[in-house]
């Protein structure tokens, strides 16, 4: 079971899945052709529902729909707790090879292109000559399942994973420590320092063994089952392979894996059977052997043995077979109950109502899938907790004892601060743990790639409604956009976080560039003082920084293109015009957030002028209506002068003045109807504004036909977020390929 906790491990909840990102760009090469989609299309669909119940069905034809498209996830049972898997990889593999930046910029082409040497043209250097390179895959589809036993094995071990993050601290402590002793020139450190390592290390392979669990289980589906849909070669070979298979008595397994043929649920298949009595003699076998070897204790030797002695009572199979040009393979504690494949579509994965697959788009073409249900994701946000927990209480004795050594006057402020960090993070994992849902990732190709995550509420913004601001929208020359309302108690927790690792890294820093003992430049220790004079003015700013926010609603919009006029200081490229507009909440706590700044930056004015200027200039001030603008008329010129408005309902700080007018103006209509959460990427305008000025400047040149290779790939991003009538967020990216 380690290794498949492992990859759950991997945070792939929080996250896009590695393998979408991988044919993300694959789909915006010329292989795929555009579909009647129109641009823009990128809500998918969701079936509503109030409550999920896992027990329960969606209609037969959309389980027969799903079943259509997504081909082998239909061969899992309902029961199964988890499955991940890729769609088409021999075309994923081909339509990388194609893309112009691949072709551009690795060492080697695909062979039906090897004898074209497409490259960017330098002015001197030569076109670089391609390699071939061939890569193919045997197999077309692939999926794997984790069966539902996991979650409860998950919540059974937690007390592990604390102890496993504890551990982890320790053996950090440990390096930290030999690290010092070598340092110091203490000889007989090394060996002492690798006895603590060793001891921790096998403390940690214990706890690994101790969680083994191997005896028969009653759950009707098997720990894992994999899928994979062959080439025919590949189908031919697997199966020649198999029926062949057998192991020479010379060989070290032999004894301890039989081989026979076995039917189960209908299934033909051959069958690996571990004798897992002989897997424990050997084991302590090896254990005697090495014991003189190994840094372990007589407890950890005891406590090891003593799980070894499960084994005795434990199954151990790997069962494979195939169904139509599909292997399909178990690993089993029970092969008589749990290997089996759906019987229909009604009776896999496909007919869950927490399987959201973005149901509306299951007629183009899949590229990936992940889903996890409620007790599973359940289970992995414990596994971090109780993994958290220890880490962070042992990271307590790893900074009291560098501390200590670093001769830091007042430990209690970086304590306090570090216990503030632990118990907002705990505190965080808890309420995920309480509020967990099925969740279900899902990526398919159409004018690019699309990915769509369907996840227990992450909290970090209000997706119930769109934001105040999202009147204002994107147009074609919009190069970024984002539009958003950020839940405030995220902002507190970020700010939180913030000052407590700079308390910790103030503390910290001023204690090691304080030892004479630490290599630190003469620059560096001179630049000290300084910076624990401007302290106090830094803490004021970080005070005037959430006094405003405490001013703001949390609803924003910000906006940028490439049509100012060219500036002479940018090379003759078009001015960036943005705008960063936000909802008032408190319009005098903004006031008072500024004065704490003009009173703060009297002491940087006073230094930075050599005393000549005592505090900033007063700004110039202007009315439009009910909007004050405030100018430092910067002497860059007006297109690169920002400026920042304020009126009762909105805060803005832009450049220039008038494109932040604009944005304000189109701020305080009434809130689109769109997604509460929305992002846009769009490279297009920003290649086009380097275009025009890109004669009088190599560098420009080399950006511009860079963009050109880039964008003739990937014209850009737009992602969207919004809650679901089930109440999880749902998120959606589109990687837009260009038009081919």
């Amino acid at each position: 079971m380690t290794p498949c906790l492992k990859i759950m491990k991997k945070h792939y909840f929080y996250s896009i899945p590695c393998f979408v990102l991988t044919c993300a760009l694959a789909a915006c090469s010329d292989d795929h052709k555009a579909s009647s989609a129109k641009a823009g299309q990128d809500a998918a669909g969701l079936t509503p529902a109030a409550s999920l119940d896992p027990l329960a069905s969606v209609a037969p034809d959309l389980a027969a729909k799903r079943a259509e498209r997504l081909g082998i996830a239909s061969l899992f049972p309902k029961d199964m707790g988890m499955m991940a898997g890729v769609y088409d990889i021999p075309g994923i593999m081909k339509s990388v090879q194609n893309l112009n930046m691949v072709k551009t910029w690795s060492s080697c082409s695909s062979g039906e292109d090897a004898d074209e040497s497409i490259a960017i043209p330098g002015e001197d250097a030569p076109e670089p000559v391609q390699r071939k390179c061939s890569f193919s895959s045997p197999v077309i589809d692939a999926m794997i399942g984790l069966g539902p036993e996991w979650a409860p094995w998950l919540d059974s071990a937690q007390s592990s994973f604390t102890r496993m993050g504890l551990n982890q601290m320790k053996e950090i402590l440990s390096v930290y420590k030999l690290f010092r002793e070598v340092k110091d020139g203490n000889g007989d450190a090394g060996g002492a320092g690798a006895e603590v390592m060793g001891g921790q290390g096998a403390e940690m392979i214990v706890q690994w063994v101790e969680l083994m669990d191997l005896r028969p289980s009653q759950a009707a589906a098997a720990p894992v089952m994999i899928a994979a849909k062959l080439t025919p070669e590949a189908l031919a070979q697997a199966k020649a392979s198999l029926k062949d298979a057998n192991l020479p008595e010379d060989m070290e397994l032999h004894g301890m894996v039989s081989l026979y043929e076995k039917t189960y649920n209908g299934l033909s298949c051959k069958v690996a059977e571990v004798d897992c009595k002989k897997v424990r003699a050997k084991l302590e076998e090896m254990l005697d052997e090495a014991k003189g070897r190994m840094e372990i204790s007589r407890e950890n030797m005891d406590r090891l043995k003593a799980a070894l002695v499960r084994l005795d009572e434990s199954r151990l199979y790997v069962a494979v077979s195939f169904v139509d040009d599909t292997l399909v393979g178990f690993i089993t504690t029970n092969p008589e109950k749990q290997v089996r494949i759906a019987s229909s579509p009604q009776d896999s994965m496909l007919s869950r109502p927490d399987f959201s697959m973005a149901d509306a788009r299951l007629q183009y073409p899949a590229y990936g899938l992940l889903f996890a249900d409620k007790a599973s994701v359940k289970g992995v946000l414990n596994m971090d907790l109780a993994y958290y927990k220890g880490m962070l209480t042992g990271l307590k004795e790893v900074m009291q004892t560098i501390g200590a050594d670093w001769k830091i006057t007042d430990p209690a402020p970086s304590m306090t601060a570090l216990d503030s960090i632990k118990a907002s993070m705990l505190g965080m994992y808890e309420k995920l743990a309480r509020n967990a849902t099925a969740v279900s990732y899902f990526s398919w190709q159409d004018q690019g790639v699309h990915v769509e995550a369907c996840t227990y509420p992450l909290e970090f913004y209000k997706l119930d409604a769109p934001s105040a601001m999202s009147a204002v929208r994107p147009g074609s020359s919009t190069v970024l956009y984002s539009s958003c309302t950020v839940n405030p108690q995220m902002m507190d927790m970020g700010c939180s976080l913030c000052g407590n690792i700079a308390q910790i890294v103030w503390d910290y820093g001023n204690a090691y560039i304080s030892n004479p003992k630490h290599d630190v430049s003469d620059q560096v220790r001179m630049a000290a003082p300084m910076i624990q004079m401007a302290r106090p003015t830094i803490e004021e700013l970080w005070k005037a920084y959430k006094t405003a926010l405490s001013g703001l609603t949390g609803s924003g919009v910000f906006m940028m293109d490439m049509q100012g006029a060219p500036s002479p200081m940018l090379n003759n490229v078009p001015a960036p015009r943005f705008s960063a507009a936000y909802e008032v909440k408190n319009r005098a706590a903004l006031g008072e957030a500024w004065q704490k700044v003009a009173d703060a930056a009297k002491t940087v004015i006073t230094l930075a002028s050599q005393g000549k200027m005592a505090e900033l200039p007063a700004p110039q001030s202007s009315v439009d209506g009910d909007v004050t603008t405030y100018d430092y008329q910067c002497p860059l010129g007006a297109d690169l002068n920002p400026v920042v408005s304020i009126s009762d309902t909105r805060w803005a700080i832009s450049m220039p003045k008038a494109f932040g007018m604009e944005v304000l103006r189109e701020s305080v209509k009434s809130p689109a109807q769109g997604a509460p959460l929305e992002f846009q990427l769009n490279l297009v305008p920003v290649r086009d504004a380097l275009k025009n000025a890109a004669e009088s400047s190599k560098e420009l040149r080399n950006a511009v036909e860079t963009l050109d290779v880039i964008t003739s790939d990937v014209t850009g991003v737009h992602a969207t977020g919004r809650k679901a009538a089930d109440g999880r967020d749902v998120y959606h990216i589109h990687i837009i390929s260009a038009a081919k």
